[in-house]
């Protein structure tokens, strides 16, 4: 029972910091502020962990991975790999910044001055690309794709292209994120001689028939 309620007191101070993380930067998080989101006392937060700066890595290296696991989410909801491969680059180039995007960002900023979120970010671009790779490799086994440059590259430059274009988007006065897709979108089409655009949309995940019966 106590144990539970560790893990529980652990998950909501994780969830506190991810929080405050994402409003007020990293610079903003404070055990205090953490304390006070989480409606404990300061000493309860730094009970549950070694130290704060500990609290802080678990909080970005959690944001981090739901960020990639969200991402494989929508590619994993579309089985033809032409679709697969759009849907994943809309994904990659928001209509909104999420938490977990504003939390990547912050964690990049600082990424020089702070070793310690180097690992974690080299392992975001690293699983990023994985993604895109694993796209291709699927849709050129099934005809759908014939990449005129070496599909890691191909992979690694949609990558860049995301992280380049979503800088954007933290300018309101700039807010040009169709012309920012539409640009990723034609990238891909000359890279790997498919059709992407034509429907600007995303089409709909596949869903399951059983859970529609």
């Amino acid at each position: 029972m106590a144990a539970a309620k560790t893990a529980q007191r652990r998950r909501d101070l994780l969830e506190a910091t991810t929080r405050i993380i994402s409003e007020r930067g990293l610079s903003g998080a404070s055990v205090r502020a953490v304390a006070e989101r989480a409606q404990v006392s300061a000493g309860s937060v730094l009970y549950h962990f070694e130290s704060f700066d500990q609290l802080v890595e678990a909080a970005v290296r959690g944001a981090i991975g739901e960020f990639i696991d969200a991402r494989r989410a929508v590619a994993e909801g579309h089985r033809d790999p032409v679709d697969r491969l759009r849907a994943t680059i809309h994904a990659g180039i928001p209509e909104r910044i999420s938490d977990d995007l504003r939390i990547v960002y912050e964690a990049s900023a600082v990424a020089r001055e702070q070793p310690r979120f180097r690992l974690d970010i080299a392992l975001l671009l690293e699983r990023q690309v994985a993604l895109y790779t694993s796209i291709i490799d699927v849709g050129v086994a099934l005809g759908a794709f014939a990449p005129r440059m070496d599909v890691p590259a191909i992979a690694a430059n949609l990558v860049a292209l995301e992280d380049a274009y979503d800088l954007y988007l933290l300018d309101p006065d700039n807010w040009q994120r169709e012309t920012y897709l539409a640009n990723t979108l034609q990238f891909a089409e000359i890279a790997l001689d498919c059709r992407l655009t034509g429907d600007r949309t995303p089409p709909a995940a596949r869903t399951d028939p059983e859970e529609t019966a």
